[in-house]
């Protein structure tokens, strides 16, 4: 086609020159036009692969993520549930509140006679009434359960098996140990939140009106409490007498000793009455956590041991202050010693 317009073109220019118009008409007949094929696209070369079993993993294009979580890892969905049953155990005395428990479940005066029987109907067993000064006006009753020495049962969990009562006639209060803050403290890797909400409901239902105490701790925290940096943690303890008669030297020393609760046939539990100058302490830093009187020690495997007072007083006094602690300073090392005495 562009050869042909070209001639046309050229033609009509020379015509005059050389061509008549018969022979000029002539000559455009006379023209060959060539027009050239197009040019033919390649195949496609088609690749036979040998079919194998992984043709279904190569064909698919989908980008696959390994399941992989960091340690202690929660499922959002059962972190979901959590928050769900916490914010409605949020009204409940003794639970856990905004991450945190309380030390003591505090009402109102009740009687001795009173409370011992609504311990035993809430379905647990007197271990002693002791009255922590002269006066008598702070009496610590000691109680227990099966739940609770089947839990305390285990190697060096022994101080989980009691509860306390403390009555205050000069307050006009009484306060329980709140089962879920004491277990969880002292029972470290073997706590068992259920067992020990089913304790604290046992006494919620026999003692109404009660309502959780302003000394209270970050409740995750507690197998861990120490405190402060450098103080005792509640794995270390101290070793208050060893041989294979601590029982028999217990029971024979029945004037500084208050109770003695089995817990297996291995382990003891027994309540040290601490010297008449020693147990004053509660006065200087708050009579509702008395209740911690008589003062445990653990007979286990040939040893007798207590938790170190610098963190027994502490974790059950966890709104203590520096200033508070120095003011009985004195006051652990006489422990050990009170302790150290019922085994000479």
């Amino acid at each position: 086609m562009k050869l042909k317009s070209l001639a046309l073109s050229i033609i009509p220019i020379l015509s005059p020159l050389y061509l008549s118009s018969n022979e000029v008409n002539s000559s455009i007949r006379d023209v060959n036009i060539i027009i050239p094929n197009p040019i033919k696209s390649p195949s496609v070369v088609k690749l036979h692969v040998k079919k194998s079993s992984n043709d279904s993993i190569m064909n698919s294009r989908a980008i696959k993520f390994s399941k992989r979580y960091p340690p202690n890892y929660t499922p959002l969905e059962e972190r979901i549930s959590k928050m769900s049953i916490e914010s409605n155990n949020k009204s409940k005395v003794g639970y856990i509140n905004h991450g945190r428990v309380s030390v003591n479940l505090i009402g109102d005066l009740i009687k001795t006679k009173d409370a011992k029987a609504k311990l035993i109907k809430a379905g647990f067993k007197i271990v002693k009434v002791y009255h922590i000064n002269k006066r008598r006006s702070l009496v610590s009753i000691v109680f227990t359960n099966d739940t609770l020495k089947k839990m305390a049962s285990k190697n060096g969990r022994g101080f989980a098996g009691t509860l306390r009562l403390l009555i205050d006639k000069k307050d006009k209060i009484f306060a329980i140990t709140n089962p879920l803050y004491i277990t969880k403290a002292f029972l470290q890797d073997d706590f068992n939140k259920k067992e020990s909400e089913k304790l604290l409901d046992m006494i919620t239902k026999e003692f109404t009106g009660l309502k959780d105490s302003l000394d209270k701790f970050k409740f995750q925290g507690l197998p861990k409490y120490q405190f402060m940096e450098g103080m005792p943690h509640y794995k270390d303890m101290i070793e208050v007498g060893n041989g294979d008669n601590l029982l028999e030297k217990a029971k024979k020393n029945k004037k500084r000793v208050a109770f003695i609760l089995p817990l297996d046939k291995d382990s003891t539990l027994i309540g040290v009455k601490l010297s008449k100058r020693t147990k004053k302490f509660p006065k200087k830093i708050g009579l509702k956590n008395a209740g911690l009187l008589p003062y445990p020690v653990l007979i286990e495997n040939s040893r007798a041991m207590i938790l170190d007072p610098k963190y027994y007083i502490s974790v059950m006094y966890p709104n203590l202050k520096m200033e508070e602690f120095m003011t009985i300073a004195t006051i652990p090392e006489a422990i050990e010693k009170d302790c150290n005495r019922v085994f000479r």
